[in-house]
């Protein structure tokens, strides 16, 4: 698919993305500053799985990082598999940014503002996590071919992931079934609950 040098995200979009900001730097809680209210048991049994994507340490980006907080865990997390992350985030929004380099004062030159869709990032990586929710779902094929061409390194692998809801009995997007679609190879896949509450994959770049 040939990437689109002038496509824009619509307006409305962006102003949602700015309001959840607001709404994020509201809360003192670290996991609701990430946009989470399931707590704490919730937060890590959810979002742990993402690491069985990363079979080796290295350096990790996580696309809308928010206040950092999912890399802090993952780093903690990771280091009890014997896994060295190297965080690096980028997010839409200032302040939350601000509260990433405040948590990570020896990483902060590793946190960047910008918009997923149109950042030109300053180098590749060799993991690159994402929600499927970056972007709205009419840019999702070009959003992933984009991450692909512009942001894994070679050797890399890019991790998609989709949460659902609970509380509202929605199960998470079928990312997966939506890769298919797009005829990529998942290299693997971790699907967390019974329904599911959340799912990743992962495809080698």
């Amino acid at each position: 698919m040939r990437i689109r040098q002038d496509r824009k995200l619509p307006a409305d979009f962006l102003n949602i993305l700015r309001s959840l900001e607001q709404s994020y730097l509201s809360e003192l809680d670290p996991i609701r500053q990430s946009g989470f209210g399931g707590g704490s048991a919730r937060w890590r049994a959810e979002r742990e799985p993402i690491l069985e994507a990363v079979e080796s340490g290295g350096d990790f980006l996580d696309v809308g990082c928010a206040n950092g907080y999912l890399l802090e865990c993952l780093m903690r997390w990771g280091r009890e598999r014997a896994i060295n992350i190297t965080p690096f985030g980028l997010d839409i929004g200032t302040g939350l940014i601000a509260l990433a380099r405040k948590r990570f004062p020896e990483y902060k030159g590793n946190f960047y503002i910008g918009n997923a869709w149109d950042w030109i990032p300053p180098r590749k990586f060799r993991y690159v996590y994402s929600l499927f929710d970056c972007v709205p779902e009419n840019f999702l094929e070009e959003y992933i071919y984009r991450l692909y061409d512009r942001f894994v390194a070679p050797g890399g692998r890019l991790i998609l992931g989709a949460y659902g809801s609970k509380s509202r009995r929605t199960p998470p997007y079928d990312i997966a079934e939506f890769i298919k679609s797009m005829e990529l190879q998942i290299s693997g896949k971790a699907v967390v609950g019974n329904p599911p509450v959340a799912l990743f994959v992962w495809l080698n770049g």
